[in-house]
């Protein structure tokens, strides 16, 4: 008896569920409007940005991402470059000409101001990290082992080279962890004149686009009070200074760049010398007193990018969201415009002295006011 109520029951279930199946096919299915696709999400990493106008602006990160914006970031629209490869920075020559680079020596070229994006051949499957291109021609890029590749037809052809010290026999044995340094860096402010930065503070420059380099951070040895460990060569002390990530020229003159420890460094006469900048607790506050090199507790976050704009502004981004502002005193200090963002910030670029962005791990920041206020763009 008890197994045939128990078939009854099961048997009750199942005629209940028929029923119900009856009743929902003699309702019309109604159609639920899509959920909006958001362009920018928490998970996206975007590396570069690259203004065109007052209020338009191109924008590239991880897995091939490339968005555009002509409103001030109120609207994106996703741009299909056709791979799926990270993105590590973007350049516009001009309204028609463009050039973005990325990994697995992604390097590609538009000529319909962005629309559509051909690949070059790089001759390369090393990551580019960075690129400078001072017309719709000559082009100077950057990447993991020492590679520099250069190109004077607009990206037909390119030239590549590893941009390193050469040591003498005696020594390359014990050279071997400084070789080939990865570079981070690159601006030109003509087809003339750039300036390259990378892994343990090396610090390139050329006057002839590119043909003869030299090494420029010697001027930072003696500010730079690290003192040596029980691992490291004395020979190779040039070799301990911090990683730069970011450089940029307001002009020939006037560069700066930023990097792993933190640290801004300035030259005022076209990297001859370079000099370790201080910074300030906040717009206004008085220049620390901290030593370039030595042990600082609380350690300084990375710093990723820096930019010289207008007459005489300067911005730089980092890790947890820092950012700093070029001072009046020619200190850099810290940001109190926006509230504290724990992302890595990994662009700021300036269309001129009023608006510019910042782009990041899930962010997109615009300024149409020279800084004072961001807006969080959210696509």
């Amino acid at each position: 008896m008890r197994e045939k109520s128990s078939w009854l029951r099961l048997l009750g279930v199942v005629a209940a569920l028929g029923a119900l199946c009856i009743v929902a096919a003699c309702h019309r299915e109604v159609a639920l409007p899509a959920l909006p696709r958001r362009l920018i999400t928490i998970n996206d990493k975007f590396f570069d940005v690259w203004p065109t106008g007052p209020k338009s602006a191109f924008i590239v990160g991880a897995r091939g991402k490339v968005l555009r914006t002509d409103d001030g970031g109120l609207h994106f629209r996703r741009v299909n470059i056709g791979t799926d490869l990270a993105v590590f920075a973007i350049q516009m020559t001009d309204a028609h000409n463009g050039y973005l680079c990325g990994q697995d020596g992604l390097v590609m070229r538009t000529r319909d101001g962005g629309r559509t994006w051909e690949r070059l051949n790089s001759r390369t499957h090393l990551y580019i990290f960075a690129l400078s291109f001072p017309d719709s021609m000559h082009g100077f890029l950057v990447g993991d082992r020492a590679l520099v590749l250069s190109t004077s037809d607009g990206g037909e052809t390119f030239l590549k080279r590893q941009l390193q010290r050469i040591f003498p026999p005696e020594l390359r044995d014990y050279a071997l962890p400084y070789m080939e340094p990865v570079l981070y860096g690159v601006d030109f402010v003509d087809d003339e004149h750039g300036w390259v930065v990378g892994e343990m503070g090396r610090i390139w420059a050329t006057h002839n686009g590119g043909e003869t380099w030299q090494e420029q951070q010697d001027s930072l040895l003696p500010q730079w009070k690290h003192k040596l460990g029980p691992n490291d060569d004395p020979r190779f002390k040039d070799y301990l200074l911090p990683t730069f990530f970011g450089v940029s020229f307001r002009d020939l003159k006037h560069g700066a760049a930023c990097g792993l420890e933190g640290w801004v460094i300035a030259t005022d006469d076209g990297g001859k010398t370079w000099t370790f900048q201080h910074q300030a607790p906040r717009p206004g506050a008085p220049p620390d007193r901290m030593v370039p090199g030595a042990p600082q507790i609380p350690a300084r976050d990375p710093l990723f990018s820096i930019q010289l704009y207008g007459a005489g502004k300067g911005m730089a981004t980092g890790l947890t969201g820092t950012i700093l502002g070029l001072q009046p005193n020619g200190a850099w200090a810290r940001d109190t415009s926006i509230a504290a963002l724990p992302v890595p910030l990994s662009q700021v670029r300036f269309f001129d002295s009023k608006r510019g962005w910042i782009v990041g791990y899930g962010t997109i920041l615009y300024t149409a006011d020279g800084g004072r206020t961001w807006r969080m763009c959210q696509g």
